[in-house]
């Protein structure tokens, strides 16, 4: 790619950033393209809070992807990311936590360049120096809560565990993927593989080996049948690529296996057109028909496409540049620390929403803990103190979390009903094995003078909570 009008050095190379930022783009559009929820509630329905802010992200993204050497597209891509996931916040997947994180990070490195050389002419190379290390410490964490987290029953139990739904949907013969052995496999190879990935990518002399080992644990994920996560695992890829050598663009874009026209800036951008086209294509079938088999499949291609390119140029050089797991920018720094105290949050009595804890079944609600080693919660906090139950119920959430034996934090309740949904009469409910019954507003309005507290913008928008599941949940649950 030669196109870089706000590049300094480099000019006429492929470099680390250009590399980075379009499998960012690429993935972050994943996200709206491969999941049916999104598809059905805000693609097929408008939705006027919603559907513009994917819009928006889509656009943004695509601006990015096809003209990743750009320092005006980065900056546009960053911003829309940064509106349209702070302003669903705290509504919003684990991985959309990760890519606020992320696009602050882009965002402040910009303006810290722009405000210290008095220009607004700075390189993405220049931009990405600063912000790479916090997205290298945030796949590291990741990976380290992915571990931890699993450490219960939940996770680790052969009726609950979502690993096995996983392993069950790879391509593989139903009479193999049935054997205990293999979903037993299943459930301790994950939190091996997860934490193995974790710690050979702290070391410059291994983390190729964790690129590797990580990148094809994303791609399993991606392609298997149990869903369609292509979004979560496109960009954990994304992630990896952060770790790749310094002059990893050039060696591909130097070989002769790759086709001579992609080597061209134009017909690359063609190629990335086409490439964005096919996932909005496959996510539209996906909403229609609700088989997420062309998604996978395109994912498919993706991954192991990338995965050859790391196994054959990602290995580290002496002309390669340092790996740096601290940004020159020392503010930017406490990005991870940040991240870090978030994902900590299920247990001090915080949010247990985006806080990587996803498929982990992990329970710390209602001042119990089913974690292996945290055996009781840290209550720093009591957002997480006091768990609403259905007895009787008329809202379709509401039953929903009934049938499905659920209970919800009282704090996400009290939100919820105040600010987004209308309650629906009669309702009958425990609170802290205390029950209530609300058939019209006055008694309703008894129980919220008992039990509503005063609730802050910052907590209404920053808190998020999942479902509360039981010490042994009886099933996967996301």
């Amino acid at each position: 790619m030669t196109d870089k009008p706000f590049d300094k050095p480099g000019a006429g190379r492929t470099d680390h950033a250009t590399v980075f930022i379009w499998i960012f783009a690429v993935s972050s559009i994943w996200h709206y393209a491969s999941s049916s929820t999104e598809i059905s509630r805000y693609w097929f329905h408008y939705d006027p809070l919603v559907t513009p802010l994917i819009f928006l992200s889509i656009v943004t993204a695509f601006i990015a992807a096809t003209f990743p050497t750009r320092t005006w597209a980065l900056l546009t891509f960053s911003l829309g990311q940064l509106i349209a996931i702070g302003l669903r916040f705290p509504y919003v997947a684990d991985h959309l936590v990760m890519e606020l994180f992320l696009n602050l990070s882009i965002v402040a490195a910009f303006c810290y360049l722009a405000i210290s050389n008095r220009t607004f002419r700075v390189g993405t190379a220049e931009i990405f120096e600063l912000f790479s290390p916090v997205g290298r410490w945030l796949l590291i964490l990741m990976y380290f809560f992915g571990t931890f987290h699993k450490i219960n029953p939940g996770f680790m139990s052969l009726d609950s565990s979502c690993a096995v739904p996983f392993v069950s949907g790879f391509p593989l013969p139903d009479a193999l993927l049935a054997r205990e052995w293999v979903q037993w496999a299943a459930i301790y190879g994950t939190l091996i593989v997860e934490f193995v990935a974790m710690m050979l990518l702290l070391s410059a002399r291994t983390k190729y080996v964790g690129m590797l080992l990580g990148m094809s644990f994303h791609f399993v994920i991606g392609i298997s049948a149990f869903g369609t996560m292509a979004h979560f695992s496109a960009f954990a890829m994304a992630l990896h690529t952060l770790f790749l050598p310094s002059s990893f663009g050039d060696r591909v874009a130097g070989k002769s296996f790759v086709p001579r026209f992609l080597k061209n800036t134009d017909n690359f951008r063609m190629f990335t057109i086409a490439l964005i086209v096919l996932q909005i294509a496959f996510g539209l079938h996906l909403g229609f028909t609700q088989q997420g088999i062309l998604v996978n499949s395109l994912y498919a291609v993706f991954g192991l496409s990338s995965i050859y390119l790391v196994f054959k140029h990602g290995q580290i050089r002496p002309e390669d540049a340092p790996y740096r797991l601290r940004s020159s920018l020392i503010a930017l720094n406490i990005v991870p620390i940040w991240f870090f105290l978030h994902c900590m949050s299920p247990y001090i009595g915080l949010g247990t929403g985006g806080t990587t804890a996803m498929f982990s079944g992990l329970r710390t609600e209602g001042g119990i803990s089913n974690h292996y080693i945290v055996r009781e919660p840290i209550r720093l906090f009591s957002y997480q103190d006091d768990v609403v139950y259905i007895d009787e119920a008329q809202n379709p959430s509401l039953i929903d979390a009934k049938n499905d034996g659920q209970g919800i934090v009282l704090f996400d309740f009290q939100r919820h009903f105040m600010s987004r949904d209308q309650l629906m009469l009669p309702l009958s409910l425990r609170v802290n094995e205390v029950s209530y019954s609300m058939n019209d507003i006055e008694s309703f309005q008894r129980f919220a003078d008992e039990h509503f507290t005063k609730q802050s913008w910052l907590e209404q928008k920053y808190m998020s909570f999942r479902l509360v599941d039981q010490l042994r949940p009886n099933r996967c649950r996301h």
